[in-house]
Parts: structure tokens; sequence; C-alpha cells
């Protein structure tokens, strides 16, 4: 071997181990396939024709409407789509009219597979250990509050099939997960002041926690639950199950719904304005950020959502044409508005 050539082989050699060293010590991010990796999923609840997804890129600049018929030859996601929750790189649009689960990529939107089965009126989900868990309202009826008939279906996201119903006994809504234990929001449309505590390895409700009358949200925060009732919001102990802190409504608030929680900061709206008190607060503060005036008679916060220092309202105006999304500062200026599908009733964070 000449010298030349054995020059060349050992700085080959060189540049091969230190560009794999460069490569170990500093990976590149990992970024998925798709249109909708970096940015916020809007789901819109839909009229009598069907619910449809947005899609709001991080820029801001541009709204994409109907991303779940475009990556699927025109199909729709069924009828009232209610929520999504995700299992890594798969997201699972509930539809409740149509007693529905469409399991899609995340990022593409292409449907893989659907949930049709056991399930009536799905509400909310989420995923943990290899199962998700998806609360039902059950049959409507006239009094859609009668909770005889609300369970929790088990479904193995392996083979998709429900596994097991969990009845509950008490309304089956909002549903959460924290450390291996699973709690379910006993309440909707004003009634209900129970918590319930399921276990995910007996398949049963354990406990039943009471708080008070009207309780509309739940919130995993620090290793802690909170409770948005009508009397304010509960700080919840999950070793203990129990109530540990009151933060209570004033009475210049007739109600308060849409509890979310950034940054220490409680959110929160009440009629037409958003608010914002302290996690360490003994009392909600009645001081608006900002109230968007909206003319909706039921549709005004159809969705709220607090990200990354911007608050985003859905509203569902006559739900029957098109709503509107406002993005707000957390001083309370609007950033942008847009018009998307019918009830915007969600946001979601890729």
């Amino acid at each position: 071997m000449n010298t030349y050539f054995k020059f060349l082989v050992i700085a080959i050699s060189a540049f091969a181990i230190i560009s794999c060293s460069s490569d170990d010590d500093n990976p590149q991010p990992v970024i998925p396939d798709g249109d909708y990796f970096n940015g916020v999923l809007i789901l819109n609840e839909g009229g009598s024709a069907g619910g449809s997804v947005s899609f709001l890129g991080t820029d801001q600049q541009e709204v994409m409407n109907d991303i779940f018929a475009d990556a699927n030859d025109g199909q729709g996601p069924g009828l009232f789509l209610q929520s999504i929750f995700f299992d890594s790189e798969k997201a699972y649009i509930i539809a409740g009219g149509s007693d529905l689960i469409s399991v899609v990529n995340r990022y593409t939107f292409e449907l893989i597979e659907e949930i049709d089965l056991d399930l009536q009126n799905p509400r909310y989900g989420v995923a943990f250990d290899g199962k998700a868990y998806v609360t039902n309202s059950g049959e409507f009826e006239s009094d859609p509050n009668d909770p005889k008939d609300d369970f929790v279906a088990v479904i193995d996201l392996e083979t998709l099939n429900v596994d097991i119903t969990i009845p509950v006994g008490l309304i089956a809504e909002r549903i959460v997960e924290s450390n291996g234990q699973i709690f379910i929001q006993n309440g909707s449309f004003g009634s209900g002041n129970t918590i319930s505590k399921l276990n995910p390895m007996s398949n049963t409700i354990t406990e039943t926690l009471e708080v008070g009358e009207g309780i509309n949200s739940i919130q995993v925060y620090n290793q802690k639950l909170y409770a948005l009732d009508s009397e304010g919001v509960k700080q919840i102990d999950l070793a203990t199950f129990s109530v540990e802190t009151e933060i209570n409504k004033p009475d210049a608030l007739t109600s308060v719904s849409n509890l979310r929680i950034e940054n220490d900061q409680f959110y929160y709206t009440s009629g037409t304005a958003a608010y914002t008190t302290s996690i360490s607060s003994t009392e909600l503060s009645s001081e608006v950020i900002f109230d968007y005036g909206s003319d909706s008679s039921f549709g005004a916060f159809r969705g709220f959502e607090v990200n990354e220092g911007q608050i985003y309202v859905g509203d569902a105006g006559d739900f029957t044409s098109n709503g509107f999304v406002f993005i707000y500062s957390l001083e309370g200026q609007l950033v942008k508005e847009f018009s998307v599908g019918i009830s915007p009733n969600s946001f979601y964070f890729q």
C-alpha cells in the first residue's frame, strides 16, 4: 500500500469516527412525517352533516380546515365530535353522535382504524398502559344527566376491541390520568358533585369524592387534582384522595367554567369574559382579562384553552354556520381571529 493511499484511508476513517461521535453527542431531533406536526388541532363539533378538524401552524399565518376529510378522500370523522385523546403518534377522535372513535396518525391525519362497537355516546378518553379509558353517557334520553347507563369503556389499543365496560353509577364526563390513577368527573350541564377514582388494575371504581355542585372541569397539575365547581376550585391530594384546599368563587361572579392551569395560574371563564388567579390565592379573582362580547346564545367559550402564553377561544355562534377562533395574549390583547368549522369546542397542541 503506497503512502498516499494509507493517508487517504486514515483520513476517511478519522472523519467517520468524528462524524459518528458528533452525531451521538448531538443527536438531531426526529421530525415525524406529516403536515400537522407543529401547531394546534381545532376540533369542530359540527352539526347534522358531521364535524371537522382544523389546523393552525405555530406561525399562525394560515388555518387549514377539514384536514380529516382532506387526508381521507372526503370522508368525515362522524357526528357531534366531542374530544380527542392521544397515544404516541396516534390520535383518537371521539364522535358522540356516531358512537365512533376514529384512529388516525396524529401528524398526517390518515385514518388507521375505527372503533364502532360497544360505545354509547362516548365523551372523553385517556390512554394508559396499552389501554384507553373512554367515558360514555349511554343512550340519549330526554334527561341527558340520567346517570343510570353511564359507563367507562376499556379499549385494548392493540386490538381496538372493548375489553370491558365499567358502570360508573353517576355521570361519566371528563377523565384524567396521573401516576397510574384514573379520575372521572361525575358532572355535566350544571349537575353532579363528585369525582370517581378508577383502579386500572382491577377495572373497578374504588372511591368517590364529594365536591361542590355543578362540577364542570378537572385538571391535573404538579401532582395535584383541581376541580372547578359552583363554589370555586378544590385542590385534591391524590395520595389521600381528599380536598386539602378550597379557592372560593367571589359573589361578583355568578358562575365559573373552563378551568385551565399554566405556570401556577388558574384561568377560567364566566359569561363572555376570561379571568386569572394565582394558584396560591384563597379566592378567585373577578378582575377581567378580556371580554370578547359574544352574542351567541349558548356558544360563547364553546372552546377554551391556554398554551405557551396565549389564550384560545372557540365561539360557536348560531351552531349552524362556521364558528370563530380568537387568540388573545395573557394580558388580554387580541392576537388573531379566523373562521373554522361549526362549533369549535376544543384545542390540542402538537
